[in-house]
Formats: structure tokens, sequence, C-alpha cells
């Protein structure tokens, strides 16, 4: 209910906002859902910049802000479809999926849409966290290895090598300091 109030409200005052006051309403809504931070993974951000709200205007998951001289102003809409677009990523749905889900809907198709991602979002049980430990071997001063505790490689063991002896090269050619080593 709160989601369709809330974008009710602002439709009627008829709110506009440029770049940047659209990425801080979007980030407002956002912390309201509780993805602010986007996916755990890491993979896909929780506050849209300029840069993705421009992005996604090219995708056409956001319609064309109307412009004022040489200034784009962005409504309400444009607010709903970019929440929509965060709360359908955070359910780990691609952009050409969440393209295909928000093309060509109303306003209120939207409010329906947020509302039940919003529901979903807060049913879901948050994942447990995964706690990795790793092994340290000191080959010399400056120089370990780590691996994930339990590590047991997939590779023959002369291609490993061969690995490692790359790595080791690729250390030894990096300046250091701005210098070469010799």
């Amino acid at each position: 209910m709160t989601v369709i109030l809330y974008f009710t409200v602002m439709n009627e005052i008829n709110l506009e906002y440029n770049l940047e006051e659209l990425s801080r309403a979007a980030e407002l809504k956002l912390a309201e859902f509780g993805i602010r931070e986007g996916q755990r993974d890491g993979r896909i951000s929780g506050v849209p910049d300029a840069r993705t709200i421009r992005y996604y205007t090219t995708l056409g998951l956001l319609d064309p802000p109307q412009t004022s001289g040489r200034q784009a102003r962005y409504g309400p809409r444009h607010l709903r479809q970019l929440i929509a677009i965060k709360l359908l990523q955070q359910a780990s749905l691609s952009l050409a999926e969440i393209q295909t889900r928000l093309y060509g809907r109303t306003n209120t198709e939207l409010e329906a849409l947020l509302q039940t991602a919003a529901e979903q979002n807060r049913r879901q049980p948050a994942e447990p966290v995964s706690v990795v430990y790793w092994q340290e071997i000191v080959i010399e001063p400056g120089l370990k290895i780590m691996a994930e505790a339990g590590w047991h490689s997939r590779l023959e063991p002369q291609l490993l090598e061969q690995r490692i002896r790359a790595a080791l090269a690729a250390l030894q050619a990096q300046p250091q300091n701005g210098h070469r080593r010799n």
C-alpha cells in the first residue's frame, strides 16, 4: 500500500527532477525497499547515477526526459520506471528481461509491478553469509601465495606450474617505483 500511495501522491504534485535530483529521489525510495546497496554479489549497483540513468534511457528502459532549453527534466513516471528497474534487477532479471516487462506499461501497471516486487523483496529471507578461510604460504619476503582452505587444483601439474611461472614472469616485468627490475 505504501508504494501506491507514495507514487499517487507524487503524480498529483507533478514533481520534476533534473538528473541529479532523480538519482537522489531513487536513492531515497530504494532505501525504503532496503535495496540501496544493490545486489549482494556486487554485479549491480543499488543507486543509479546519472550515467546509468542515461544508459537506461538509451536502452528504452526509461522514457526520454522532457527538455526545457538544454536541461533534461524527469517526472514521477521516470522515478517509477527507475525503481521498477532496480527492483527487477534485485530479482536477478537481466536488462533485456526487464525491458520486456516494462515496455509500454501504464503508470497504474508500473505501480502494481512496484507493489508486487516490493512485497516479494520483503518476503525473501536474507542470504546466509559464507566465510572463506585462506591459507597463506610465504615464498620469500614480499611474495606469498594465497589459496582458499581445502583448495585442490583441477589442472594437470605441468599446466599449473606453467601458470605460476607466467605469473612470476609478469611480476618481474612490472616496474617497481617507476623503475624496471634488473
